[in-house]
Formats: C-alpha cells, sequence, structure tokens
C-alpha cells in the first residue's frame, strides 16, 4: 500500500545518508553545510520528504538574526550615532547567542555608510544573491485570516 509524500524533521537514523549526499554534491558549498549542523547553529532542524517511506530530500534551516533597518536621532551627534551603534550590535549579539542564534544579517549597499560600518564590525559581504519569500504572502495569511474573521 502506498503511503504518497510526507513531510517530517530527521531521524538520528537519517544522518549518515544526508551527510554522504550533501559531501557529495559539488553543487553545495561546504560552509552552507557546516552552517547546517546544530553544533555549529543550534536553531538548526533538518525537514525531510519523502515518497513512500523513502527520503527524496532533507533541507537543513537555522534562524538568523536580520536587521531591518536602523533609525536615528536627527539632534544626535556623529560620535553619539557611532557609539550606540556599538552598543545595539553588542546588545544584539548577546541576546542572540543566548537565543541560539549565531548569525545576524542585514541587507545594504555597499556605498552606505552602515555598509561600511558593518564591514569594520566584522560582517561580511556574501558573493551570492538573496532570496527572499514572504510567507505571508505565500501562505495567504491575510485571505485566510478574513476568512475566519468574516465568514
Amino acid at each position: 500500500m502506498s503511503q504518497g509524500w510526507n513531510f517530517r524533521l530527521a531521524k538520528p537514523e537519517d544522518a549518515e545518508s544526508f551527510a554522504k549526499w550533501a559531501t557529495e554534491n559539488p553543487l553545495i558549498d561546504r560552509e552552507d553545510i557546516q552552517a547546517g549542523l546544530s553544533q555549529n547553529n543550534p536553531t538548526a532542524l533538518v525537514f525531510v520528504v519523502e515518497k513512500d517511506g523513502v527520503p527524496v530530500t532533507f533541507a537543513p534551516f537555522y534562524c538568523q538574526m536580520a536587521l531591518a533597518h536602523l533609525g536615528f536621532n536627527p539632534e544626535s551627534r556623529g560620535t553619539e550615532k557611532l557609539k550606540a551603534l556599538q552598543v545595539m550590535l553588542d546588545g544584539v549579539a548577546m541576546f542572540s547567542y543566548q537565543m541560539g542564534i549565531r548569525e545576524l544579517v542585514t541587507l545594504s549597499k555597499k556605498d552606505y555608510p552602515v555598509a561600511k560600518w558593518a564591514e569594520s564590525k566584522g560582517f561580511e559581504p556574501d558573493s551570492r544573491e538573496q532570496f527572499k519569500l514572504n510567507l505571508k504572502t505565500y501562505l495567504k495569511i491575510e485571505e485566510t485570516c478574513a476568512r475566519v474573521t468574516n465568514p
């Protein structure tokens, strides 16, 4: 009897074959493999899709803390803004680390002052392009909520 498609969390017995699949795939960056390990990113979870009980794909996901934007009091001096940035970075870094998050990320443009500041603090530009999926739109959350609250 066919079981069909199933979505689940990885099990310990999956580890050996998944590690082999990843390390033998030249399209997976070795740093990405390391990033997906729970010892490097404690929030990492590995999801699996299987067909008829046989794994077809797996994907490690982990949490990052993403900076949306910075706002500054226009009356603050430049030195105060720089100090505030450092205090913010230190505070967010400690908070994130305690929550098991090991990466802070932000989007910027190389010529923006904040990008130059971020690079000076150890943020590294990624040579790859970022692709974002807005889950609110993808899952049609607002439409779903509207149907539930206004049947």
